[in-house]
């Protein structure tokens, strides 16, 4: 369904959202052809990005259609900038763009490249330095959005549980 960007509406979401997200991560999995296109993330991890972390939402009508979270891994294996070779404290300013998902029907609004824009200001805001995202590289759309949003390809490596996966840079 294509909408006029006055009609979405973006806005932090809070644990009260959990049950939308996971649901919209869960029509995401239906609605592709190789599951690992995309990681699966447990409840108990979604409710952390919701608390702990910035978990950004597109609305529509009120109903959740998008989402994207912006996660500080701080010194664990969560942090891509220990997979990009970074160590010290180079890896505190480095911030993963978790996960995005928009809703298979509202595919092709830009959803995903707006919700990269507001999150990276975030990042800004928190100063940090580099934005880090894991891509399948089977995903051509995701990793066309990240370079079309000004990321770099850096490499690709196994990660999460032997899943291949492209390391995306952006310097902000």
């Amino acid at each position: 369904m294509k909408l006029k960007d006055t009609d979405i509406v973006f806005e932090k979401c809070t644990a009260e959202h959990l049950d939308d997200i996971c649901a919209l991560q869960e029509s995401a999995f239906e609605h592709i052809d190789n599951p690992d296109l995309l990681r699966r993330n447990s409840r108990e991890m979604l409710l952390s990005c919701l608390v702990e972390h910035c978990t950004l939402g597109a609305f529509y009508n009120g109903q959740l259609i998008a989402f994207a979270v912006l996660y500080d891994g701080g010194d664990t294996d969560e942090n891509i900038g220990f997979d990009i070779g970074l160590s010290g404290d180079a890896v505190k300013d480095v911030i993963n763009m978790k996960l995005i998902i928009v809703s298979p029907e509202y595919r092709g609004n830009g959803l995903q490249g707006k919700l990269m824009a507001r999150l990276e200001a975030v990042a800004v805001e928190k100063g940090k330095k580099l934005i880090c995202a894991t891509v399948s590289p089977l995903n051509s759309f995701s990793c066309n959005n990240f370079i079309k949003s000004g990321y770099a390809f850096h490499s690709t490596k196994e990660k999460y549980g032997g899943l291949l996966r492209s390391i995306y840079v952006k310097r902000i």
